[in-house]
C-alpha cells in the first residue's frame, strides 16, 4: 500500500488534471442528449411483440390516437356544445401529422331516401338538435363512443398518419399545440376539455422524464452537498466526495450518449443512482482519513492507514452493488436492462475513481493540515448494548419472527400490475383525462383484436361476420370492464337495416350483398375517411377495436386469453390482440421474470461473496436473512396497502439485495475479527462503536437521495422509492438489532 500511496503522491496533479480533462472531452457527447417515450423503447427490436405490432401497424395504420373529451351539464345537443364541436374538429384537422378527425360533426351517419343511400356529416351547425340528440342514441356506431348515454359528453378521436405516429417530437408537438387549442377553446367556449390516448402517453413519458431530469438531477447533487456540509463543515469535505459523485454520473451519461442510447422515464435517474453509490466509497475513504489525521497523522501517513484498512470492504461492498444491478441487465425490459447496464458501470467507475482521484486530491493538502467532521452520532466506544442483546435475545427473536409472518401474508393479496394508465400520477393530464372518458362516456384502454379469415377478400363472408357478431354478445357478458366494440361489422349491419329493413337477419346472407354494400359506403365518403384502417388491403383481416375499463393487467391479460382461445376454439378462424395497450400489458411477463431472474441471480452470487469471504457454510442463512426479510416485509405491506408490483418494484428488489447486503458485511467482518478475542456482549459493543456510525450514515445517505425519486410524477419511479427507502431502513434495523439476536443465541447455543 505505500507503493502505492508513493505512486499517487508522485503523480498527483496529473491523476487529478488526466482524469478532468478525461472526463470533461466526454461530456461534450452530452449535447446530444435526448429523451424517448415510444412503444419502441420497452423491449428490443427483436422482439417478437414488437415484430407483431409493427405488422399490424403496416396493415392498419396503427393506433395513435389522441382523445379529446368534454362535458356539458345541459346536454351536448344545443347550440353553444355544437359550434364547438364543428369548430373543434376543423382547427384539429388542420394539424399537421393528423390523418383523420372522427367526432359527432363529422361521424358519417347512414340513411336512405327515395331507394337511394346518403352518407353524410351527422352534425353542420343548422339542424333540429332534438332530433339529432335522439338518433344519436339509437346508433350502436357512436353511443358509448362519441356520445355518453346521457348525452353530455362527447369526444374527439384524432387518428395520426402510421409514419408520424411512433415518432415523439411528432407525438410531443401534437400534444403541445392540441393543449394550446384547448385553452383557448376553454377560455371561449367555458368547457373543460381532457385529453389521453396513446401519443398522449408517449408525449407524457418524455416531458415527465424531461422534467425529471431538471429537478432530479440538480436536486440529488443539492441533496449531497447539504449533507456532506452537515459532516464536514468544510469546503474540502463537500468537494472530495462531489468529485467522485459528478465524475462518475457525467462519465456514464456520456457514454449512453456515445452508445446511441436516449434518455428514458427509467435512465434519467442514473445521476440518482449513482450519487447513492458513488458517495459511500468516497465517504468511507474520507472518513477514515479524517479519523487517522484527528490521531496525529501527517496527510500522508493517515492516507496510508485509511486506504490500507478500507479497500477490501470497499470493493467487496462495490462488488455486491455491482452484483445487484448487473442481474437488472438480463430483464427483457429494454430500459431496465439499460438502467442496470449503466448502473454497474458507474458503480466500478465510482470505485476506481475513489481509489485514484480522491487519494490523489487529499495528498494535495499540506502535511500539518487540521481536518475535522462533525459527528452526527456517536456511537464510539459504546458499551453495554451487547448485553442488551443477550439479555433479550429470545424475546428480540420472537418479536421479529411474528411481525415478519403476520406482515408476509400480505404477500397473498399482491399483485403485478402493468398497466400503462397507472404508471402516471392522478394529477397528470394524460391520467385525468383517461379516468374523465371511463367516468363520463366510455372505457379508456384501447385493444386492437386482428381476426383472421383465413382467405382473401374473406371478411366479406356472411359466416365470418355472423362469428363476430356472437363473440361480442358472449365476450360483453364475460368481460364486464368492456365498454365500447366497433369494426366494419357494424358498419354493414346498419347498412343492412336501411337499406333492407325487412330483412330476417341483422347481416346479409350472400357475400356480394355485402360487396355492394361496402362499395357504395366506400363511394359516400370524404377522402380521408377511408376503410383501409379497418380491414387489410387484401380484405383477408378485419379490425376490432375494443375499450375496456382501467383494470389491472392481470386481468387485462385473462381477457386476451380468452380472446385467442375463443377464436382459435370457437371458430374456424384466428385472433391476435395488438395495440401499444396490449404491449404495456404483454410487459407483465417480463416484469414477474425481472423480479424473478433479478432476486434469484443476486441472492446466489451475494450468497456465494459471503461464503469465500467468511467461509461458514453453517451461517450461510444469517447473512442472508436480514436482506431477505425485508424485501419479504415490504412486500407483504404492499399487498396488504393495496400497492401493485410495477417496473419500479421490481427493479427495487435487486438493488435492495446489492445494497443493504453492505451493512451485513461490515458487520460479520467486524464480528469474526472480534469474537476471537472478546467474550459476545464486547464483540456486539465493538462492532457498534466501529461500524454504527458508518452503516446508520450510509443507510441515511441511500434514503436520502433515493427518496427523491419520489417527487416525479412517473408511479414505477415513486413506487421504488417507497419500497427501496422502507427497505434499506428495515435492513439497517434488522442488521443492528435482529442479527445480533440471533448470533446471541447461537452463541450461547454453542457454549453449552
Amino acid at each position: 500500500m505505500q507503493k502505492y500511496i508513493n505512486f499517487l503522491n508522485s503523480y498527483k496533479y496529473f491523476i487529478i488534471i488526466g482524469i478532468t480533462l478525461f472526463v470533461a472531452l466526454l461530456s461534450l457527447s452530452l449535447k446530444n442528449l435526448a429523451f424517448e417515450g415510444s412503444y419502441k423503447i420497452w423491449f428490443d427490436k427483436d422482439s417478437k411483440i414488437i415484430k407483431d405490432y409493427e405488422v399490424f401497424r403496416s396493415r392498419f395504420s396503427g393506433d395513435d390516437t389522441f382523445i379529446v373529451a368534454f362535458r356539458d351539464e345541459q346536454g351536448i345537443f344545443n347550440a353553444h356544445a355544437v359550434s364547438s364541436i364543428l369548430e373543434l374538429t376543423k382547427e384539429f384537422q388542420k394539424l399537421e401529422g393528423v390523418r383523420k378527425v372522427d367526432s359527432l360533426s363529422n361521424y358519417q351517419y347512414i340513411s336512405s331516401e327515395d331507394d337511394d343511400i346518403i352518407v353524410e356529416d351527422f352534425l353542420y351547425g343548422d339542424e333540429n338538435l332534438t332530433q339529432k340528440s335522439s338518433l344519436a342514441l339509437k346508433d350502436k356506431l357512436v353511443l358509448n363512443q362519441l356520445i355518453s348515454k346521457d348525452a353530455k359528453t362527447t369526444m374527439f378521436a384524432l387518428s395520426l398518419s402510421d409514419k408520424l405516429g411512433s415518432n415523439e417530437a411528432v407525438n410531443i408537438a401534437l400534444f403541445q399545440k392540441l393543449q394550446k387549442i384547448l385553452k383557448e377553446a376553454s377560455q371561449k367556449s367555458g368547457y373543460k376539455f381532457y385529453i389521453t390516448g396513446i401519443p398522449a402517453v408517449t408525449a407524457s413519458l418524455v416531458s415527465i422524464s424531461q422534467s425529471d431530469a431538471m429537478v432530479l438531477m440538480p436536486l440529488a447533487v443539492v441533496m449531497v452537498v447539504v449533507f456532506l456540509f452537515l459532516i464536514f463543515r468544510s469546503f474540502f469535505g463537500v468537494l472530495v466526495p462531489s468529485v467522485v459523485v459528478v465524475f462518475t454520473f457525467l462519465s456514464v451519461l456520456s457514454l449512453q450518449m456515445l452508445l446511441g442510447y436516449k434518455l428514458n422515464n427509467f435512465t434519467v435517474n442514473i445521476p440518482s443512482f449513482i450519487t447513492a453509490i458513488a458517495i459511500a466509497d468516497a465517504m468511507h475513504l474520507y472518513l477514515a482519513w479524517v479519523y487517522y489525521k484527528s490521531k496525529g497523522f501527517y496527510t500522508k501517513e493517515a492516507l496510508t492507514q485509511a486506504l490500507g484498512s478500507n479497500i477490501v470492504p470497499m470493493a467487496l461492498t462495490s462488488f455486491t452493488t455491482v452484483v445487484g444491478f448487473a442481474t437488472l441487465g438480463v430483464s427483457e425490459i429494454e430500459p431496465v436492462s439499460t438502467l442496470g447496464i449503466a448502473i454497474t458501470s458507474g458503480a466500478v467507475l465510482a470505485f476506481l475513481l475513489s481509489i485514484t482521484l480522491v487519494p490523489a486530491i487529499i495528498l494535495t493538502r499540506k502535511r500539518d493540515d487540521k481536518v475535522t467532521a462533525v459527528q452526527i452520532l456517536n456511537l464510539a466506544n459504546i458499551q453495554g448494548y451487547g448485553a442488551i442483546i443477550q439479555r433479550h435475545d429470545k424475546k428480540i427473536v420472537l418479536c421479529f419472527t411474528v411481525i415478519i409472518v403476520l406482515v408476509s401474508l400480505g404477500l397473498f393479496h399482491l399483485k403485478i400490475d402493468s398497466n400503462s394508465i397507472k404508471y402516471f400520477s392522478k394529477d397528470t393530464v394524460v391520467r385525468s383525462g383517461a379516468e374523465f372518458i371511463e367516468k363520463n362516456l366510455t372505457g379508456s384502454m384501447r385493444y386492437e383484436i386482428i381476426l383472421d379469415s383465413g382467405k382473401k377478400e374473406g371478411v366479406k363472408e356472411p359466416e365470418f361476420l355472423d362469428s363476430i357478431m356472437e363473440f361480442e354478445k358472449v365476450f360483453k357478458n364475460r368481460f364486464t370492464n368492456v365498454r365500447f366494440t366497433t369494426s366494419l361489422k357494424d358498419i354493414v349491419q346498419r347498412m343492412q337495416k336501411v337499406l333492407n329493413p325487412d330483412a330476417k337477419t341483422a347481416l346479409p346472407d350472400d357475400k356480394k350483398l355485402v360487396a355492394q354494400y361496402l362499395l357504395l359506403y366506400s363511394m359516400s365518403l370524404p377522402q380521408g375517411m377511408e376503410l383501409n384502417d379497418k380491414m387489410d388491403t387484401q380484405e383477408r383481416y378485419l379490425r376490432l377495436t375494443i375499450n375496456t375499463n382501467i383494470v389491472d393487467t392481470s386481468e387485462d391479460l385473462a381477457m386476451i386469453e380468452w380472446i385467442k382461445d375463443y377464436w382459435k376454439k370457437q371458430t374456424p378462424y384466428s385472433a391476435d390482440v395488438q395495440g401499444q395497450t396490449a404491449i404495456f400489458a404483454y410487459m407483465q411477463s417480463s416484469v414477474t421474470k425481472t423480479l424473478i431472474l433479478s432476486i434469484s441471480m443476486t441472492l446466489a452470487i451475494v450468497a456465494f461473496t459471503m461464503l469465500l469471504i467468511f467461509k461458514n457454510f453453517k451461517m450461510l442463512w444469517l447473512f442472508l436473512l436480514p436482506n431477505i426479510a425485508p424485501i419479504i416485509v415490504v412486500g407483504g405491506i404492499m399487498g396488504y396497502l393495496g400497492i401493485s408490483v410495477d417496473i419500479g418494484v421490481a427493479i427495487s428488489a435487486a438493488v435492495i439485495l446489492g445494497i443493504a447486503v453492505d451493512d451485513t458485511i461490515h458487520f460479520f467482518s467486524k464480528y469474526f475479527e472480534s469474537i476471537k478475542v472478546r467474550s459476545f456482549e464486547e464483540s456486539i459493543d465493538y462492532i457498534i462503536s466501529h461500524s454504527g456510525n458508518a452503516m446508520i450514515l450510509t443507510t441515511l445517505i441511500l434514503s436520502v437521495t433515493f427518496a427523491i425519486f419520489g417527487v416525479s410524477s412517473f408511479v414505477p419511479n415513486v413506487n421504488f422509492a417507497i419500497v427501496t427507502v422502507s427497505a434499506l431502513n428495515i435492513a439497517l434495523l434488522f442488521d443492528l438489532v435482529l442479527l445480533p439476536a440471533l448470533l446471541s443465541m447461537l452463541y450461547t447455543q454453542g457454549k453449552r
